[in-house]
């Protein structure tokens, strides 16, 4: 009964936020709908690096790879070449499945450090790609001018609309990345994080769940990289650097790696923490960083960790005190 009336609340309580969250754009700023367009697109990224390191056990620096790759293929097939909706966006996300799996036939046979080191050559040469070609990709400059369609009549230039827009595909994200970690091929690759030796021995394809799951966090990247390019209007190398994706790794960690929902509370920690301190001070880097080092020693398994821990404080310290008032009795 009392599991029954906690899940009851818990169920209210994510229905609360949600319709709080929806009707944003009714009586937040434009600012704030702004922030929290980035916290979806960054929410994306992030779901694609706790996916592979959560689930997976894999540390992968390439998923800003994918992130800027969409929003290449977006800016020069609908920006410059003036192709209609969808075509861009859908080359955009079979691009990243073709690149992914290319790349994920080649590092999925390498574990740990090696498995890191291949990952971060692969975005570094992405990102060197991006910053060296001036003829297609415009060097530095990137390109720009990048606006979203306008779909059965709705112009998704407007903050609202396009916020809207943006919040259902986090949302359906989310309900399929719950399932998938939920399934049995979630269950699978846990159980290879854990022991892939003996997953390998009970027969299960090793390689190809992990080349899987790479494809996988790799598309949620690139989902992310669409609407990044539509709200800002702009993919630059930048998109891709190594400072990027160390943020986003930092994020993912800050939220905690190991929970379904860590990497959605990192970004909008992180997001909030850049707009609010950056108001402050010019150093803002510096102190969101000091904060980030702090959370990591204070408690290694991020905020959610942290929640976590209180939670089961609290419930053996109840525990105790029941215990101690039925001795008394």
């Amino acid at each position: 009964m009392k599991e029954a009336g906690k899940k009851g609340g818990r169920l209210l309580a994510g229905l609360l936020i949600v319709t709080a969250v929806a009707l944003l754009p009714l009586y937040a700023s434009p600012y704030t709908i702004t922030t929290f367009i980035r916290i979806i697109y960054f929410g994306f990224l992030a779901m694609s690096v706790g996916l592979l390191v959560g689930q997976g056990g894999m540390i992968s620096l390439t998923q800003t790879a994918f992130f800027g790759l969409t929003g290449y293929v977006v800016g020069l097939l609908g920006r410059e070449r003036r192709l209609p909706f969808p075509v861009p966006e859908l080359s955009g996300i079979a691009a990243v499945i073709v690149m992914a799996t290319i790349f994920a036939l080649v590092i999925m046979r390498t574990h740990k450090i090696v498995f890191l080191m291949i990952t971060l050559a692969l975005g570094q040469i992405c990102w060197s790609f991006a910053r060296q070609n001036t003829s297609l990709l415009h060097g530095w400059a990137g390109i720009r001018g990048i606006r979203p369609f306008p779909l059965v009549g709705i112009d998704f230039t407007q903050g609202s609309f396009f916020y809207w827009m943006s919040l259902a595909l986090f949302l359906a994200g989310l309900l399929i990345m719950w399932r998938i970690v939920r399934s049995p091929f979630g269950l699978v690759l846990k159980g290879i994080r854990e022991n892939p030796l003996r997953m390998r021995a009970l027969g299960y394809p090793v390689y190809w769940v992990r080349v899987m799951v790479f494809v996988i966090a790799a598309l949620y990247a690139g989902i992310g990289g669409i609407l990044a390019v539509y709200a800002t209007g702009i993919v630059t190398p930048t998109t891709m650097q190594l400072s990027r994706t160390i943020w986003i790794l930092l994020v993912v960690i800050l939220g905690g790696a190991n929970y379904f929902w860590g990497p959605v509370v990192g970004t909008v920690i992180a997001v909030w923490l850049d707009v609010i301190i950056s108001q402050v001070t010019p150093r803002y880097n510096t102190v969101i960083g000091v904060i980030f080092v702090a959370v990591v020693l204070l408690t290694p398994n991020g905020i959610m960790g942290l929640l976590d821990r209180t939670r089961h404080t609290f419930r053996a310290a109840t525990a105790r005190r029941r215990l101690e008032g039925g001795e008394r009795e």
